[in-house]
């Protein structure tokens, strides 16, 4: 019981759950790819609604199949995905390091002795998306640097840059552009955690007991705050 409220459940019906919100991850981001959601001061960046069903998965199953289930994606991007392999690892980096402040973040939250799903949601999002935002820097600078170039990166965004008033140059590219991919880190998870606490928010979906278990930020909220009548809300 503590291992399932540390690090998520270990049972066939997590297992099961990390493949399907896995493979949902898959779809919804091809949805996504589809609808063209383009963040659009640097176009290939896009929002990717099957960010949801990784933050469901985690609020429902808990952080280690959260983890399974990007590692899931991660496959599937690896077969079907574009850009192979920068595209799928960039992924996968995003995903892990929004779990890991995820779990901080809920983990922090589920302490205070008000806490409910909406504290797990806020904090967790809030340090998720800072984790996020911070980890990421470091492959993008790489990328930037030494897979493209600062002058190319320069040439292609210099365009939605001026479209909001600034000015790229070989001086400042480099720094606006992590600033702004940063943002967009920030904006996605925060975007996905929003439209996750709704969808945990409906009834059917906070009360479900899959296996005769309840989800895991439940089990959680009742392990810390038991004496409180106003920790799951």
């Amino acid at each position: 019981m503590d291992r399932d409220l540390k690090l998520g459940r270990f049972d066939t019906v997590s297992i099961a759950g990390t493949a399907v919100f896995g493979a949902l991850a898959l779809i919804l981001g091809a949805a996504s790819q589809a609808l063209g959601l383009n963040f659009p001061i640097i176009p290939y960046l896009q929002f990717d609604l099957g960010e949801v069903a990784i933050v469901l998965a985690f609020f429902i199953f808990g952080p280690a199949p959260a983890a399974a289930s990007s590692f899931v994606e991660f496959l599937g991007l690896m077969v079907f995905g574009q850009q192979i392999p920068v595209g799928p690892l960039l992924k996968l980096f995003a995903l892990l390091s929004s779990v890991a402040g995820l779990w901080l973040g809920s983990k922090t939250a589920s302490r205070w002795s008000r806490a409910g799903l909406g504290g797990m949601v806020s904090m967790g999002g809030s340090v998720g998306a800072l984790t996020r935002a911070a980890v990421m820097t470091l492959p993008n600078f790489y990328l930037i640097v030494f897979l493209y170039s600062i002058a190319g990166i320069e040439g292609f965004l210099k365009a939605p840059f001026a479209a909001i008033g600034i000015v790229l140059t070989d001086a400042n590219a480099l720094a606006l552009v992590l600033g702004f991919t940063a943002l967009f880190n920030v904006l996605q998870l925060d975007f996905v955690v929003a439209v996750s606490y709704l969808v945990l928010r409906v009834p059917s979906v906070s009360n479900v007991k899959a296996g005769g278990k309840a989800p895991w930020f439940t089990m959680v909220l009742r392990a810390n705050s038991a004496e409180s009548p106003d920790s799951l809300r």
